[in-house]
């Protein structure tokens, strides 16, 4: 079993709680315009996407960092799993679209989060080498 670390974990839950509720919200048209301000206030619904799905990615990274796909860590496996899922969805509720833009953003997003923060621990681990 792969260890995680708690307090990561733990904010990558609410994280998803919060974003996955956003998104069932606006679906069923409550808080909808809200949550439309909420996407203004980031410059649009694309530029959340992005900060929500690097976010993500990175808390999946500090929550287990130990890679099994690609050098994925299995939260980042599952969350990935959950953004395409979410995003398909979508496409069958009549007052959401599909799209495949915020698709792309999402695992782009997600991938790029997590091999952000990889590299980072990466470069942390050598330099504590060397001194």
């Amino acid at each position: 079993m792969h260890s995680v670390q708690k307090v990561p974990f733990f904010i990558l839950v609410v994280m998803l709680s919060f974003l996955g509720g956003a998104s069932i919200l606006k679906s069923t048209g409550i808080f909808s315009i809200h949550i439309r301000d909420t996407e203004l206030m980031f410059g649009g619904a694309i530029y959340l996407h992005m900060v929500g799905s690097f976010t993500l990615g990175v808390l999946c990274r500090l929550a287990s960092s130990k890679g099994i796909i690609l050098g994925l860590p299995v939260t980042t496996l599952f969350v990935l799993f959950l953004v395409v899922l979410d995003e398909s969805l979508q496409a069958q509720i009549p007052s959401r679209q599909f799209s495949w833009l915020d698709m792309t953003v999402n695992v782009f997003g997600l991938l790029l989060g997590t091999y952000f923060c990889s590299v980072i621990a990466t470069f942390r681990s050598k330099t504590k080498a060397i001194h």
